[in-house]
């Protein structure tokens, strides 16, 4: 969940600092916007993972919006939230390939739920990667390397929350003492600097994987 990446629109203030306060809480990134028109600037400007539309809002709907999302894009996720289902809606919202038709507020077993629905879409489409060079990707869904011929290198889990913190922070320096926090215990410099090459090993000793001494490691 914490890869996920999630736009959610919805014109009732109240509600939406509430559902984006429970979005923050389980996965990476929460756009929260106001209106359709904020809703696509963000979609056309932002890794979107997962989106979430009020079906009211404003001059433009959430249908709207899906709409416009669905003439350049048929594989992201895309929930839309009404307080009533009327019939004219649900037919035009049948048409384009929702993962759910959810009432608000939003309950947080039916927001998980979504997720989760969301992470499975993806994976079935390979949109749970990210390219780290042309010969290797990293498999959010599987926790694994996936490399050009198809194969997959499997990561520990020190590994992987090292790997994960690297990514989240990619182009920027993560200071030592973020892996001890993020792995959850004290890091001598030799078992972080153990840890990192065998990261760059798995990864075909991936040269922009560096050290930036007496600070921390990077990964561009």
């Amino acid at each position: 969940m914490k890869s996920l990446s999630v736009l959610y629109a919805e014109d009732d203030e109240t509600l939406r600092n509430i559902t984006e306060k429970t979005l923050q809480l389980v996965v990476g990134e929460v756009y929260s916007v106001g209106d359709g028109l904020e809703a696509l600037n963000v979609y056309k400007t932002q890794a979107i993972d997962l989106v979430i539309l009020d079906i009211y809002m404003g001059d433009i709907s959430g249908i709207d919006v899906a709409k416009k999302i669905r003439e350049t894009n048929d594989k992201v996720p895309i929930v839309i939230v009404s307080g009533s289902i009327a019939t004219e809606d649900l037919l035009a919202a049948c048409k384009l390939n929702l993962i759910d038709y959810i009432h608000k507020p939003i309950e947080f077993n039916v927001l998980m739920q979504v997720l989760y629905m969301a992470v499975d879409r993806l994976h079935a489409h390979g949109l749970l990667q990210t390219k780290i060079s042309d010969t290797i990707s990293y498999d959010y869904f599987t926790k694994a390397f996936t490399h050009i011929d198809g194969t997959q290198t499997v990561l520990t889990k020190n590994e992987i929350l090292a790997l994960e913190l690297l990514l989240c922070n990619r182009g920027h320096v993560v200071l030592y003492a973020a892996f001890s926090h993020e792995i959850n215990e004290e890091l001598s410099d030799g078992a972080l600097k153990n840890l990192i090459l065998r990261i760059r090993k798995k990864m075909g000793n991936y040269p922009k994987l560096k050290n930036m001494a007496k600070v921390g490691y990077s990964l561009s």
